[in-house]
């Protein structure tokens, strides 16, 4: 399997979009950008966070991509579903919103869903999706890279969990309540993509000009200049060479390991190939990895139920931070934040699954982690 790989330092157009063009030609996809064909390019559009966050898609990078597939086609439909905010307003926060006005290009709507199947499935079979996403010839994936405190990486796999509109899904949440459930979940949803999608073709192209590091993928995470564009037909193989390029260990990316155990994709790095600069031009950058990430004895554990209160830390509140929001609260998949007006949220630690949604959401970087309690530390290991 093909990803090219190319060092890039910064967002000027001139400098990236000839960059991004480039990553498409080394793993020979340009030319499957068809004439007169219906594109869906997929942002990561976490929510309504600063461009210069690294949470979501650059818009400038946003730009190229556009300006790149009207070289072939001008029926392009451009969008992503945040997770509580409208989509409109989140893309007009970080500063998408006037690049696709600029570009004249169609906004995603979202809400209308259809049912995708999968049959290569573990736990569950049919998701409800947004249409939009799903009628197309083509779609083009723009992930970023980040860490993330579930799934350790948030990268071209992880960012079609998006293809699920707004607060829906954060009942995949619950329905998928511990870590190793949810890999095969988002597998599931991958697989079930990736069959809607046999006959059309997907682009995958990483925005790591300027990542994530650390309690991503929201501000609990810092931005961490990363310098690379990153691309492939195949999310999986991305998104491997991806935690390479990061210096961040394989073994905790779950997500890559269940889909290449799947055959959903092209795990395993000695069976790709990378093209354009190498992993050895990355040595020296090196992420911080989410503060006690599990491993696969870990995350077996955990799936007992009554286990985690015991053995792992839950979401704390920094007050002075805190603006009463309620992001939190609304997102909170099994209700254990709540929220009164006026008031600061609270959370009942013992229903808490541990997803960090509500650090996801969070906008002012009020949402941290506790520390492990000492029996977790001890069965766990985590030296956190």
């Amino acid at each position: 399997m093909l990803v090219s790989v190319l060092k890039c330092d910064t967002y000027d157009i001139n400098i990236l979009k000839p960059k991004i063009k480039e990553a498409l030609l080394l793993i020979d996809e340009y030319k499957n950008i068809k004439e007169n064909s219906k594109v869906f390019i997929k942002l990561n559009c976490l929510g309504a966070f600063h461009q210069d966050l690294g949470i979501t898609t650059h818009p400038l990078f946003v730009q190229s991509v556009i300006q790149i597939v009207k070289e072939k086609t001008s029926n392009i439909i451009v969008g992503d579903n945040p997770a509580t905010k409208d989509l409109i307003y989140s893309l007009k926060k970080n500063g998408i919103y006037d690049v696709l006005v600029e570009e004249k290009v169609t906004i995603l709507n979202g809400k209308e869903e259809t049912s995708i199947t999968s049959e290569n499935y573990r736990i569950y079979q049919s998701f409800n999706v947004s249409k939009e996403m799903i009628d197309v010839d083509m779609m083009i994936n723009l992930p970023k890279l980040k860490t993330h405190a579930l799934t350790y990486m948030t990268i071209a796999q992880k960012n079609l969990f998006g293809f699920i509109y707004g607060l829906k899904k954060a009942a995949w949440h619950v329905k998928a309540s511990n870590p190793l459930q949810f890999g095969h979940a988002i597998n599931d949803l991958y697989s079930a993509i990736l069959e809607s999608y046999k006959d059309k073709k997907i682009i995958n192209i990483c925005d790591g000009i300027l990542g994530l590091e650390g309690e991503g993928p929201g501000t609990s995470g810092k931005p961490k200049q990363s310098n690379v564009i990153i691309a492939s037909s195949d999310a999986i193989s991305l998104d491997r060479v991806a935690v390479e390029i990061a210096g961040l260990d394989y073994k905790q990316q779950f997500l890559n390991t269940i889909a290449n155990e799947r055959n959903l994709g092209v795990g395993d790095i000695n069976k790709i190939t990378i093209k354009g600069d190498s992993l050895d031009d990355f040595k020296d950058l090196k992420f911080i990895a989410p503060k006690d990430s599990l491993s696969i004895f870990g995350l077996r554990l955990i799936k007992i139920k009554g286990f985690r209160n015991i053995i792992l830390e839950h979401p704390k509140f920094d007050y002075d931070k805190c603006i009463k929001c309620g992001e939190c609260a609304k997102i909170c998949p099994p209700h254990a934040i709540t929220i009164k007006p006026g008031d600061f949220p609270k959370i009942k630690s013992t229903i808490c699954i541990r997803c960090w949604c509500c650090s996801e959401v969070c906008p002012v970087d009020a949402i941290s982690k506790t520390k492990r309690p000492l029996i977790g530390r001890i069965v766990l290991g985590n030296k956190n």
